[in-house]
């Protein structure tokens, strides 16, 4: 990358080795971080055993290190998840996928069943590979496959489920032209286990009681109760293994109730 593309190099200290990790914020940083539904974007650096994420805000500010250790030493090559038929169960348009990621140095992949077709993106540092059951046309696929690529390229679970559960919300995508938004929920699934959500007090109570109609009306009750009355909670706890359709309601909930200042989503 030359020079003229960077804003400046930022030095984070390592909480795991003590190694001063330095990283270059740029451009397209910023802008990732002011399309994150949190304001955030992470910068992987991997470092021996473990892979170093420091994010920043839309203001180019440093909001916090985390680390994850890596499931097996990069030299040894791809550390291999094999998904079991039952994870899959119920798709109707998917019938299998593979997502390598080269920051994390995992190979995500499932039993494929019969298929019709298939599509490969490549981005960065992630490959993703979906087989079909089903014709579509190349250009829903295409787009729903170029929203969830740049997804997993700023993703850093290596949590199998979190990737069940982005999956089965695209199996049902698939059925509709792509649309901008669903890229935040897709980003909010897809790194559930990272992300913890804890209310606000007063904000929480005060919204249990009054019970806004605009969001009772579109949202379930019951699930706004479950989050809003524990004092915190995984995203991927909150929304469990639901059918699709109820996953991706639900995680458009969280994130309303985000922007209400109702609760907090803390990437830890």
């Amino acid at each position: 990358m030359s020079r003229a593309q960077v804003i400046r190099t930022v030095k984070v200290r390592c909480p795991r080795c003590g190694a001063e990790i330095p990283l270059e914020l740029t451009p397209n940083i910023i802008e990732e971080a002011k399309a994150n539904p949190l304001g955030l974007a992470g910068v992987a650096y991997p470092h021996l055993d473990h892979v170093l994420i420091a994010y920043f805000d839309r203001n180019g500010e440093e909001r916090g290190v985390r680390v994850f250790l890596t499931l097996q030493a990069p030299e040894k090559g791809l550390y291999e998840i094999l998904l079991s038929k039952d994870d899959l169960k119920g798709l109707r348009n998917i019938s299998g996928f593979r997502v390598e990621s080269r920051k994390l140095n995992i190979r995500i992949s499932s039993f494929t069943t019969a298929t019709t077709a298939a599509l490969k993106i490549s981005g960065r540092d992630t490959i993703v590979e979906v087989d079909f059951q089903r014709d579509f046309s190349y250009q829903i696929l295409r787009g729903w496959l170029e929203i969830l690529l740049d997804v997993l390229e700023n993703s850093y679970s290596s949590a199998p489920l979190d990737y069940v559960n982005t999956f089965r919300i695209l199996d049902i995508m698939l059925e509709e032209k792509p649309f901008a938004y669903a890229k935040q929920v897709f980003w909010l699934v897809a790194n559930g286990s990272t992300i913890t959500i804890r209310p606000r007090l007063p904000e929480a109570l005060l919204f249990k009681k009054y019970r806004p109609t605009l969001v009772y009306e579109k949202y379930s009750g019951a699930f706004i109760s479950k989050v809003i009355e524990k004092n915190e909670m995984k995203v991927s706890e909150a929304l469990g293994e639901d059918n699709p359709q109820v996953l991706f309601v639900n995680a458009e909930a969280l994130l309303s109730l985000y922007r209400r200042g109702v609760l907090d989503l803390v990437i830890e």
